[in-house]
């Protein structure tokens, strides 16, 4: 490289850097800000023992595109008490997982809702538990009687290709099931009975939040699950009961154990924190994020009243990996829907614009 234009060794220095944020270091872990900074510096001075000009030097650069992504970094790292993703090597991860366990076990379970939430950006209360008992709602006028707060039965209506309510799902029929009508009941913004419709994903079956959703309803129904009763249950292995209703304790368990399985984190360390049941709305927000949908799209689609939500938006980097192709989000579960300001798509972000011209440089001709 000694001989090629400045601008060339450059641009494979912003490669590198791309390289280091997505985790390809010798922990595997992703780097912060001072540490990919770190490793930059090692590599200029390769450059300068060879009395080579510095190549992030931006007076001799048509474009500096290293800074670009430090101060993408950088700026992630400065969203207060952050939340982490499910990056898609967690779900891969938890995936090989309930591939050996039983159906009606809690990890399966577990991750049943998350596949389905990933797509839906359910929020804790609306299917989980806080504790070992059942929250309620207050009564108020519009509903003077207290009902559980998470989905119940209800409010899981599905339909063939040709939108034709199919009111008893079961194991012989659940393949002619091609979208899921869920009713929000009670949501923090109180948009309280709010009905969206999500579509089947084919290509994709093993993440395809529709048949989470028809195993949902399949477990509650062989475990026996009273119909006014909280959906997320899975069979408990020590109990004489038929069924224990997810906690959120049990889902942050699950979701930090497989952090710490894929980036290999210490069973202490407080990284581990950033993911809880919030993970998953968070997760839910960035897969749309990463498919080019807007900000007003986001907002609409996963029901927030406000833009509040632009701070669970994380770089795209920390949400990129090798997997991204084959776990993005299905087109059908992207709909065209009116927004606030009309705009449904976004411009590439300027780190993205890096990213995809080295993935573009590293494809086969």
């Amino acid at each position: 490289m000694a001989d090629a234009p400045i601008d060339a060794r450059h641009f494979l220095l912003a490669c590198y850097s791309v390289h280091l944020i997505l985790g390809n270091t010798l922990k595997s872990l992703r780097v912060r800000h001072s540490t990919l900074r770190h490793y930059l510096n090692q590599a200029i001075s390769l450059h300068l023992a060879r009395g080579l000009p510095d190549p992030t030097e931006p007076s001799f650069l048509s474009q500096d595109l290293v800074s670009v992504l430090l101060n993408a970094v950088k700026s992630y790292e400065k969203v207060p008490n952050r939340k982490e993703m499910i990056t898609d090597s967690m779900i891969l991860h938890m995936l090989q997982e309930c591939r050996l366990s039983p159906p009606d076990s809690l990890h399966f379970a577990i991750f049943d809702w998350i596949i389905l939430g990933r797509v839906t950006g359910a929020r804790r209360s609306e299917w989980c538990q806080d504790g070992s008992g059942i929250e309620m709602t207050t009564p108020c006028l519009a509903h003077p009687i207290p009902e559980p707060k998470a989905f119940i039965f209800d409010d899981f209506h599905f339909f063939d290709a040709l939108h034709r309510r199919i009111y008893n799902v079961s194991g012989q029929n659940a393949n002619e099931v091609a979208f899921v009508k869920i009713c929000w009941r009670f949501q923090k913004n109180n948009d309280n009975g709010q009905v969206i419709p999500y579509s089947r994903d084919r290509s994709n079956p093993e993440v395809c939040p529709v048949m989470a959703a028809v195993r949902i309803i399949l477990r509650a129904s062989a475990l026996g699950l009273p119909s006014s009763s909280p959906l997320a249950i899975y069979a408990p292995t020590s109990s004489s009961s038929n069924f224990t209703h997810i906690t959120a304790s049990q889902v942050v368990k699950f979701l930090r154990r497989s952090a710490q399985a894929v980036f290999g984190f210490k069973s202490k360390d407080t990284a581990l924190q950033r993911w809880t049941c919030h993970s998953i709305r968070v997760t839910a927000a960035n897969i749309l994020h990463r498919a080019g949908m807007s900000d007003s799209y986001i907002q609409t689609r996963l029901r927030w009243k406000s833009n509040t939500f632009l701070m669970y938006l994380r770089n795209t980097f920390h949400s990129a990996d090798k997997h991204s192709t084959v776990l993005a989000i299905s087109p059908s579960n992207i709909p065209s829907i009116p927004t606030s300001d009309g705009v449904i798509h976004r411009p590439l972000e300027p780190h993205e614009v890096i990213l995809s011209s080295q993935q573009q440089a590293a494809m086969p001709a």
